[in-house]
């Protein structure tokens, strides 16, 4: 993986790629919170003051403006008017200090005022049209704009003084849908640029922001650049730089513009926007702060309070949202973004939203980001189907709107439609070569193209070729019985088929997620497509991909049979609960930092469950939301039965909210409910948190520490810590009886600590080792039904289980081994065995297949495994060839020639 800027330099812009197979890759050094960027842009282009040019020998602005001092430079520029009420430079000043914090009244007052008095007043008559355009009168700021550049060439003659009324003119007619006439008065400028070669830094901001609109980006790119090394004081060159390297994806280097704009004027709301903007996938402080001050400078910044308004809006704080989407249409009515965001709020809370899109679509028929934004809301809320015809409608109504086609092209991934989804996304790519999601999902469908598809039952699995032989088989098994199983306890079949992605490298399950590699999931579920980890995209024993899959196929049940409409609490928390279910040990369970967590009262009410998926406040709260979400499915299954689950599901479906369906299934109260569930929590945690509570003791302290762990241990013997550390005191000093008495009660005092130096594996091998098999095998069982991931104690306890004659449950230990690592062909041999020994041949067949498609260094052994199981399944032609290929890699291997004998015989 490279930079982002491997397409965007801070020096230059790439040229456009010519295609996406020449070119690495992009993965931009961010931390996603959850999918891609849909938040249009265009507020940093159009709807924000420009800086009068200062192409002619015009006085300029007062320090106190350039520096955000603008209470000074308004007090100076009063007491400059006073002095001489024709001073136009300074009228203009006023202006702009006024546009800047947000007094648009008294800049319309003020401009009018002038012009009664001096109606050529250009400069001035270009600033009352910025204040048109602030509060959304584009017809009036259009007029004003051509009229002030028309004065312009009457008061000077030359044509370069008109630049920048003509592109605000053009982006005026670009808000309102008038797009050809734009690009007519765009290209304009640029040839302008041609033919001239202006050298200041605000003519060549001005042709920069035409090439933008052009999407011209590179030399758009060129010209901020060589803005900014003619005038380096220059802000709106900064400014425009980092506006265009967020939009085409270089959050890093975009930084860096907004940083030096900030020290050219440490008060510039617009480059607060523009850092917000630039942090919006990561969210987080920096994001809110910049926020926060780009509006505590300017309360009126539209742009600011759409974003805002977004971000409230993902969070599903609706009231905040809706606040923040009044404040911006008090501003300006005519906000085609704040009107988006309103007809989100509307769909997302169930209501009739085509009034309100109709609006946006008043100001400007081809608002395709209007539909856009829905598709984006659509996408977060799951509403996949939706989301794709949202998008769909947007790339009809702005077929140049190239994010569009990308949402289109992803929805339809996510809704099975691949090939269609390819084209879109080619078509996105196609339009906008530097889009870093269309490249990597792109590269990814290259790469997908060699995955081999297996139909199994209501299921299409896709795996890596290299792969698939070892991993469709468990696959398979395991989505049948989960089907078998969820199907009928949740008395619903979910459409097929059900399409199933399993991925040996992370970054591809990531990109088929998002579209951006740096995923910290294992899996993800669309509703009627599930995309996962393989297991040797992960570290190997750090993921159980067997309890991933049936988590998902969980999710597959109740998005469907909600319609979509499940809050997210409750689907992760029915998903992991399901796991539980399905093999001991699976699915999250009592650790020390969810009793931290709940000791130091940081578990979440009801009403905010859903907040520490969406938007956690520390990295612990998204595993802290999982699991918490999955003791509420205890606790009401515990307290209500398994009905009420179903009762809840049907509720959300008919587009019931939390507090309603709590109250109407388990007739309480929000607030009633979380008093009910911590009694059941506390009822769990308080045993737990007694044996740890003392902090006499610390896991992982030194073992030799001696008689001052068994002084403490006198004083506190039931703390889980110190018992845990006197067994390994014991252990190191050969006090074998002592180290199991104090292992065990560790064990009964607080059993979920498994990691590195857990008492259970010290107790297997003191038991093992004194011959005591069957005890080496309960303590191995019990780890092993706690952590879901430890594969070598599921192999060491097959082992001794097979020792012990115990044959299906040392295939039981190995089959769950499978689940974690299924790439040793050893075990699947000795899983053949075991079969073969219970006259189960057509499974043993199963197990020496895929020991064979793990190449092992004997080949011609695992070829006569296969050979005899097919002869033992009635399959004498089969057999024949796989002892052929035995003899083939080995002429001389006894066993293989005899078997080929008897089948020659018969």
């Amino acid at each position: 993986m490279v930079s982002i800027s491997h397409f965007i330099k801070r020096a230059r812009f790439t040229s456009v790629i010519q295609t996406r197979r020449s070119t690495l890759r992009a993965r931009p050094s961010i931390g996603l919170r959850f999918f891609i960027l849909s938040i249009s842009l265009s507020f940093f282009f159009i709807n924000v003051p420009f800086a009068t040019s200062r192409n002619q020998p015009v006085p300029s602005a007062p320090a106190e403006l350039t520096q955000g001092d603008y209470q000074s430079a308004i007090d100076l520029l009063n007491k400059r008017l006073a002095a001489n009420p024709s001073d136009e430079d300074a009228e203009r000043n006023l202006l702009r200090a006024f546009l800047e914090t947000g007094r648009y009244a008294q800049a319309e007052s003020s401009a009018k005022g002038f012009l009664a008095k001096h109606a050529n007043a250009s400069r001035v008559r270009h600033q009352l049209g910025e204040v048109y355009a602030a509060t959304g009168r584009y017809g009036e700021a259009a007029g004003e704009f051509e009229r002030a550049g028309r004065e312009l060439i009457k008061q000077t003659g030359a044509t370069p003084t008109m630049l920048e009324s003509d592109v605000r003119r053009a982006e005026m007619l670009l808000i309102t849908g008038r797009e050809d006439e734009a690009r007519q008065i765009l290209q304009s400028i640029v040839d302008y640029h041609a033919a001239n070669d202006p050298q200041t830094a605000p003519e060549l901001i001005v042709i920069a922001r035409a090439l933008t609109h052009l999407e011209k980006y590179k030399g758009a790119n060129d010209l901020y650049l060589a803005a900014i090394a003619a005038d380096p004081s220059y802000i709106d060159a900064h400014l425009g730089g980092g506006e265009l390297f967020t939009e085409k994806y270089n959050f890093a280097e975009a930084a860096e513009f907004f940083n030096d704009a900030l020290k050219i004027n440490p008060h510039s709301a617009r480059a607060f926007l523009g850092v917000a903007a630039n942090k919006r996938l990561e969210g987080g402080a920096e994001m809110t702060t910049a926020l926060a001050r780009a509006l505590e400078i300017n309360s009126e910044l539209v742009g600011a309070r759409t974003l805002r308004a977004w971000v409230w809006l993902e969070a599903e704080d609706y009231d905040a949202a809706a606040s923040e989407i009044e404040r911006a249409l008090k501003t300006n009515p005519n906000s085609l973004e704040a009107r988006a965001l309103r007809a989100a709020l509307l769909y997302l809370q169930d209501r009739d939203y085509e009034p309100e899109a109709a609006r946006a679509l008043s100001v400007n028929p081809r608002y395709g980001a209007l539909y856009d934004t829905l598709a984006h809301f659509a996408t977060i809320t799951r509403r996949y189907a939706q989301a794709a015809e949202f998008a769909r409608r947007a790339t009809e109504l702005s077929p140049r709107l190239w994010r569009a086609h990308l949402s289109y092209g992803m929805a339809l991934m996510r809704l099975g439609r691949d090939r269609e989804g390819r084209a879109a996304i080619e078509t996105a790519f196609k339009g906008d070569p530097f889009n870093v999601w269309a490249k990597n999902t792109l590269d990814l469908l290259d790469t997908m193209d060699d995955y081999r598809t297996t139909p199994r039952g209501a299921f299409f699995l896709k795996t890596a070729a290299k792969e698939s032989d070892v991993v469709t088989p468990y696959a398979a098994g395991l989505l049948e019985e989960a089907a078998t199983k969820l199907n009928t306890k949740y008395k619903f079949t979910p459409r097929a088929p059900i399409v199933v992605e399993v991925f040996p490298n992370h970054e591809d399950f990531a990109v088929r997620a998002l579209g951006l590699p740096g995923l910290g999931a294992l899996g993800v579920c669309f509703g009627q497509v599930i995309a996962l980890d393989s297991p040797s995209a992960r570290p190997r024993g750090q993921f159980n991909w067997g309890s991933t899959l049936w988590h998902e196929y969980t999710h597959v049940i109740t998005l469907q049979m909600t319609d979509y409409r499940i809050p997210r609490w409750f689907s992760e928390g029915l998903s992991v609960y399901e796991e539980r279910r399905a093999r001991p040990g699976w699915g999250d369970d009592w650790g020390v930092p969810m009793l931290k967590a709940y000791a130091a009262g940081k578990w979440f009410k009801i009403a905010d469950l859903d907040g520490g998926f969406q938007r956690p406040r520390t990295p612990q709260d998204v595993s802290l939301a999982y699991f918490q979400a999955s003791q509420i499915c205890e606790f009401i299954t515990e307290r209500y039965g398994f009905d009420a689950i179903l009762k809840m599901l049907a509720l959300y479906r008919d587009k019931a909210k939390t507090p309603e369906v709590i109250q109407q299934v388990l007739k309480m109260s929000e607030a009633d409910f979380d008093r009910a569930f911590d009694g059941f929590v506390k009822a769990k945690a308080q045993p737990l948190l007694r044996a740890l509570e003392s902090g006499a003791g610390q896991i992982g302290g030194d073992p030799t520490a001696g008689d001052a762990v068994l002084q403490q241990l006198r004083v506190n013997p039931d703390d889980f810590t110190l018992n845990l550390r006197a067994g390994a005191l014991f252990q190191s000093r050969g006090d074998t009886e002592k180290a199991v008495t104090h292992f065990k009660r560790a064990i009964d005092l607080f059993p979920y600590y498994t990691a590195q130096g857990n008492a259970y594996e010290a107790l297997a091998q003191f038991f093992e080792e004194r011959g005591e098999m069957a005890a080496a095998v309960e303590v191995l069982d019990k780890l092993t039904k706690i952590d879901e991931n430890n594969v070598e104690a599921l192999k060491r306890l097959a082992r001794l289980q097979s020792k012990l004659g115990h044959g299906e449950r040392a295939l039981d230990a190995l089959r769950q081994s499978f689940f974690i690592d299924p790439f040793d062909h050893g075990l699947h041999t000795e899983a053949g065995d075991l079969h073969l020994e219970r006259n189960e041949a057509a499974q043993a067949l199963d197990e020496y297949r895929v020991a064979l498609a793990l190449q092992p260094p004997n080949v011609a052994e695992a070829n006569y495994n296969v050979a005899r199981t097919l002869l033992a399944v009635g399959k004498p032609a089969d057999a024949k060839r796989a002892v052929l290929r035995s003899l083939e890699a080995a002429p001389g291997y006894e066993k293989a020639q005899e078997l080929l004998l008897k089948l020659v015989g018969q």
